[in-house]
């Protein structure tokens, strides 16, 4: 981790989800851009090398680290090996990632650094303007035919333009996502504003038939889950969902008031431990587990399994939306999954009878 603290904090501003500060410090030897995670750990603090401000030094500028301060950038990665100006007031902004989790530096529009959601990862920081190759402290930008951060701080730049007037954006992802919604599984009884008037406006559907009633979320898709683009070529198809459950209709009211209460809580979960939800995956619900007597202490994520409606939604700023169904499991059933796959349980479940309807009666498929 680069040192800080020891120059002027030019910008600073928290992220839109509010757990993340960007910041700029210029001394009189560099400028370095930050990345820091507001009371969590497993962010940390992040940084990138954005220029020079005096004679670059002809080695890796180790004194200036042992000293606890911002080392300078080596003269060989240095676009202006003898310095650049020093920025002034004003001259800087910041771009926020759709996800939250990574932003980019400018100076009069032009993107001049880059810190993405890998920094950190196998001794990579960021991308800078000024660099010239791929040293510690960062690597080389370069231009958009060549790197793709362009491009995705252009679509981020869409993306919260689109929310400059959330009055109109909002009202019209709802009517669109009810309409989809309602289609399929039917006309709702409830809806239910979350997340107490904050950013990004999220709801829920409940909607009621003989045979069972659906919880389903409305807004989570609006951000695209972080991290996710670590682990698919492609994090398109993948990054965006919104959670449903399907609950059997003799239920009490209480009870399913709780487990509405529990999907809520989950709407945030990705954006506030940086991580993704995705089909297969499981989570704890103390909800379940206290309704099934003990049984059931987890949900899996499903989609297009166990007989889940597949339910089509529209596309959101371009990606398609998954819709996340939560089927309770057993401490047994979430070990099998980790050990045999998630497709494995899933045809095991669905032999042994169960679907997408939570039934908090039954037993553990697997002893």
């Amino acid at each position: 981790m680069i040192p800080h603290g020891t120059g002027r904090n030019f910008v600073e501003e928290v992220s839109p989800n509010g757990n993340v500060c960007a910041f700029v410090e210029q001394d009189d030897r560099a400028c370095y851009f930050y990345l820091h995670g507001n009371d969590c750990p497993a962010f940390g603090m992040k940084s990138c090398w954005v220029r020079n401000l005096g004679p670059a030094p002809e080695h890796a500028d180790v004194g200036a680290m042992r000293e606890g301060l911002p080392p300078m950038l080596e003269r060989k990665y240095c676009r202006y090996a003898d310095g650049a100006p020093p920025f002034k007031t004003g001259e800087l902004s910041i771009i926020w990632a759709e996800e939250g989790d990574a932003a980019a530096l400018t100076s009069h529009g032009e993107i001049i650094a880059v810190i993405p959601s890998w920094s950190g990862l196998n001794g990579f920081s960021g991308y800078a303007r000024d660099c010239t190759g791929e040293s510690p402290l960062c690597w080389a930008l370069g231009i958009a035919e060549t790197n793709a951060q362009f491009g995705r701080y252009e679509r981020s730049k869409e993306f919260w333009e689109l929310w400059s007037d959330q009055n109109e954006t909002w009202p019209r992802m709802q009517d669109s996502y009810c309409q989809s919604l309602e289609g399929m599984l039917g006309r709702r009884s409830n809806y239910y504003a979350l997340g107490g008037g904050k950013w990004p406006p999220k709801a829920m559907l409940r909607i009621p038939s003989q045979q069972h009633v659906v919880l389903v979320t409305l807004g989570m898709s609006i951000r695209p889950q972080p991290r996710i683009e670590t682990h698919y070529p492609d994090p398109a198809p993948y990054r965006r969902i919104e959670l449903g459950m399907g609950l059997e209709s003799s239920l009490a009211d209480e009870d399913v008031k709780k487990f509405a209460s529990y999907i809520s809580g989950q709407t945030n979960l990705p954006w506030s431990r940086f991580t993704f939800l995705g089909h297969g995956h499981t989570l704890p619900s103390d909800v379940a587990g206290e309704l099934s007597g003990g049984r059931l202490p987890f949900v899996l994520l499903v989609r297009g399994a166990l007989g889940a409606p597949d339910v089509k939604l529209p596309d959101f700023h371009g990606d398609p939306v998954n819709l996340l169904w939560m089927i309770p499991i057993s401490e047994k059933e979430r070990r099998f999954a980790e050990t045999n796959g998630s497709s494995e349980l899933s045809d095991r479940l669905e032999r042994e009878g169960v679907n997408w309807i939570a039934k908090l009666d039954r037993n553990s498929v697997v002893q």
